[in-house]
C-alpha cells in the first residue's frame, strides 16, 4: 500500500486487482540523481496484448498521436490539471479519489504518479483535442503505460514506456484460519553518517498449516504486507544519557514506507536529520553509534512488530 494525500493506493509492483486503486508510478533520474522534467504530456494506457509491441501506437517521432489512433486502442488518458506554466504534474495534495477526471501527480523529487481507479467512472481528457477518454482498464491482463515527457527546458518530448498487469486471482478461499509465521532482517547492518540511505526491512512469510494448498502458500507469500512504518531508537549505555532515545517512532513513518512485491519495507533515511536531535537533547549522545531499528506492519487481522534489529552509524 502506498498513501497519496492520505489515501491508500496499490502499487503496480504490488499484485493490483482490477478492483483496485493502482498507483502506476514513474521515477526519473539523470546522470545518477532523481531530476524531475519540464513537462509531461500525458501518460496513455493501452493493452499489451492488442499493441504486442509498444512501437505499434507510436508515430515517425516516436511520439503518440492521439487522434489517429481509434477509441478501442486507447484505454485511458492521464492529463495534470495544473494551470503553472511550466509545471510536470499536479501537487500530491490536489488528489482527491472522489474526483472523476484523471491528472498526473508528482509524489516526490523525481517521482511522479496516475491513479488508476477501477473502482471509479474515471475519465481523462486529451487538451490538444478535447477528446475525452473514458477507462476501459476492466479485465485482469498486462498493460502498457507511456508516459510522454520533456526532460529539459528547450529539449524535445520523448516516450517512456512502463509495464504493469491486474490480476483477479489475488483471491482465494480457505476453509480455516490461516496460520503463518513472519520474520524479519535489516539489510542495513552500517551506515556512514551523512549518508542518506533506504533504511530495508526484508520480511519471509509462511504458512504453517499443512493442509493448505501449496498454490495458495506461493500467492499469499508475495505482496501480502497491507502497511508498514518503522521505528529507530539510539541506544547509550553512558551514564548521564538516555538508553534508548527515540529518533522516528511509528508514526512518524507510516506515510514514509514503501513495500516491495517481495515484502520488503523500505524507508529512505536521512542521517543528517539525527542531527538537530544531538544539539538539541544534552541525553541524546553523541551521533554515532548504535541504533535500534523495528517494524510494525500488518498482515491480514494481524499487526506485527518485528523483534529490534541493530545497525550502527558510524
Amino acid at each position: 500500500m502506498v498513501l497519496v494525500n492520505g489515501q491508500e493506493t496499490v502499487d503496480r509492483h504490488n499484485r493490483p486487482s482490477v478492483n483496485s486503486a493502482v498507483l502506476l508510478r514513474a521515477f526519473f533520474i539523470n546522470n545518477g540523481a532523481f531530476q524531475d522534467p519540464v513537462d509531461i504530456s500525458g501518460v496513455t494506457i493501452f493493452s499489451a496484448a492488442r499493441n504486442t509491441n509498444p512501437s505499434s501506437v507510436l508515430n515517425s517521432s516516436g511520439l503518440i498521436d492521439l487522434p489517429s489512433l481509434s477509441a478501442n486502442d486507447v484505454l485511458m488518458h492521464f492529463e495534470s490539471s495544473s494551470t503553472t506554466a511550466g509545471n510536470a504534474a499536479q501537487p500530491e495534495a490536489d488528489y482527491k479519489p472522489g474526483n472523476l477526471a484523471s491528472g498526473i501527480y508528482k509524489l516526490g523529487t523525481g517521482e511522479y504518479g496516475v491513479i488508476l481507479n477501477g473502482t471509479l467512472n474515471l475519465s481523462g481528457k486529451d487538451s490538444a483535442t478535447s477528446k475525452v477518454y473514458s477507462n476501459k482498464v476492466s479485465g485482469a491482463s498486462q498493460y502498457i503505460d507511456v508516459w510522454t515527457v520533456k526532460m529539459l527546458t528547450g529539449g524535445l518530448y520523448q516516450t517512456q514506456v512502463q509495464e504493469f498487469s491486474l490480476y483477479s486471482d489475488s483471491f482465494f478461499t480457505v476453509t480455516q484460519p490461516i496460520l503463518f509465521t513472519a520474520k524479519n532482517k535489516l539489510k542495513n547492518k552500517r551506515i556512514v553518517y551523512g549518508s542518506k540511505v533506504d533504511l530495508r526491512v526484508g520480511t519471509e512469510v509462511n504458512i504453517d498449516n499443512k493442509d493448505i494448498d501449496q498454490s495458495i502458500k506461493n500467492l499469499f507469500s508475495k505482496s501480502v504486507i497491507a502497511s508498514g512504518s518503522m521505528e529507530i531508537i539510539k541506544l547509550n549505555d553512558a551514564n548521564g544519557l538516555s538508553s534508548r532515545f527515540e529518533v522516528s517512532g511509528f508514526s512518524d513513518t507510516s506515510a514514509l514506507v514503501d513495500i516491495t512485491s517481495d515484502n520488503t519495507l523500505v524507508l529512505n533515511w536521512d542521517t543528517t536529520d539525527i542531527a538537530g536531535l544531538a544539539a538539541a537533547n544534552e541525553t541524546y549522545g553523541g551521533i554515532k553509534g548504535s541504533y535500534e531499528v523495528r517494524a510494525k506492519y500488518t498482515i491480514l487481522n494481524q499487526t506485527i512488530k518485528s523483534p529490534p534489529m541493530f545497525l550502527e552509524i558510524r
